[in-house]
């Protein structure tokens, strides 16, 4: 696990300055406008408008507040890159290891905000590595390429080891000993902090704990249980072959279960479509109308198939029920589709790469004949059953 790694002797500097030197005259932001105002060191998860009057003072079309912090970050929302960086434990550290929630510290030691942070984040590492769901790995990096001198990187501490000895804590930590990976990871501020998803995606982004206010810590660890709200939020709103939300197996059939898959909706016994089976209805809070239905496979106690013919549902090419037509299939696609059994004016097209696990169903006309015109009416997935 990356949370229990131990960190040895590795390069590190004194500097007193977190971001790279300025160059050339400020450009000035757009006019917001209406826009939302937002602050440089609070938790973002997307990038909006910057306020008015802030200043791309680096000529890198990043615009940061009067201390320099950035107000966006260019990955947010971007799978993170993949990059490998040794450890201060002697080993690697490979980006492609990382298989659930897990933040990321962008620091140096050269750094003062850095310094100032040290202590709210190891108090942050130390509340990660209480929770078996998220990770936590730090990334020392050099001020820019051209300040990772031996001189620059090494400074007064002359290691790793005794810059935690002086601090009195220790990180996990993973070295970037050029500048590269810096880069890689398009930091224009330390300390930034990146919050990645189990898919590798950058969800969530933030500078400084130590300016925040509040109480940092915690109110860190109330975000990321935020955004992972609003990332499996988010992902029900999807529907392919590789599932909907967290339903991507072979699941039972059970209330707990069909909740669990579904947090934030309510689970409503029902009947099956088409059918005499029992079935549940899930419903978005609120609502009287099911936003998806779940069958059984009674032989086997699994779900056998999740459906749904609500417009705020998409497909994973973004295709919406009642407006996406049958046209845009790909011809493969378009051949594979059949008419539905029992049900004239549906058309069945199963996907060409996972026909087993998703079905797009479109209304044919009473003919059950293609027509590129035919809209999109329901979107299925078959989980996988034991």
């Amino acid at each position: 696990m990356i949370k229990r790694m131990i960190p040895g002797l590795a390069a590190l500097a004194w500097l007193a300055a977190c971001g790279a030197p300025q160059t050339g005259e400020p450009a000035e932001a757009p006019a917001a406008g209406a826009a939302p105002v937002v602050e440089a060191t609070a938790f973002l998860t997307g990038n909006a408008s910057v306020p008015e009057g802030a200043a791309d003072t680096e000529g890198d079309g990043v615009f940061r507040d009067a201390e320099g912090r950035p107000f966006t970050y260019a990955l947010l929302g971007q799978k993170l890159p993949d990059f490998k960086a040794p450890l201060a434990d002697g080993g690697v550290f490979d980006s492609a290891g990382l298989s659930q929630w897990t933040v990321i510290d962008i620091w140096g030691a050269w750094c003062s905000d850095c310094i100032a942070d040290g202590p709210y984040v190891a108090a942050l590492e130390r509340a990660i590595a209480q929770d078996p769901h998220l990770d936590f790995i730090s990334i020392h990096v050099p001020a820019s390429a051209a300040r990772a001198t031996p001189e620059e990187m090494w400074g007064k501490y002359g290691s790793l080891e005794a810059y935690f000895e002086t601090a009195g804590y220790r990180l996990p930590t993973a070295l970037d000993l050029d500048g590269s990976l810096r880069e890689t990871l398009k930091i224009s501020w330390t300390p930034s902090y990146l919050l990645v998803s189990p898919d590798g995606a950058v969800r969530g982004f933030r500078t400084d704990l130590s300016v925040a206010g509040g109480e940092p810590v915690k109110d860190f660890l109330r975000d990321v249980a935020r955004v992972k709200g609003e990332v499996r939020q988010a992902a029900l709103l999807v529907i392919g072959p590789d599932g909907i939300g967290d339903l991507k197996q072979a699941t039972p059939f059970t209330l707990r279960a069909v909740e669990a898959a579904f947090p934030g909706y309510n689970v409503i016994a029902a009947t099956g479509a088409g059918s005499d089976a029992a079935a549940f209805e899930v419903r978005p809070k609120g609502s009287e109308d099911a936003r998806f239905i779940v069958e059984p496979d009674w032989t086997r106690g699994y779900i056998a198939r999740v459906s749904t013919r609500d417009a705020a549902v998409r497909g994973p090419a973004g295709e919406t029920i009642g407006e996406t037509p049958l046209g845009a299939l790909s011809e493969t696609a378009r051949a594979a589709c059949i008419a539905e059994p029992g049900k004239p004016g549906l058309l069945a097209c199963p996907d060409p790469a996972a026909p087993a696990a998703f079905v797009r169903v479109y209304a044919s006309g009473s003919d059950g004949a293609p027509d590129a015109a035919a809209l999109l009416t329901e979107l299925r997935y078959l989980p996988p059953t034991p």
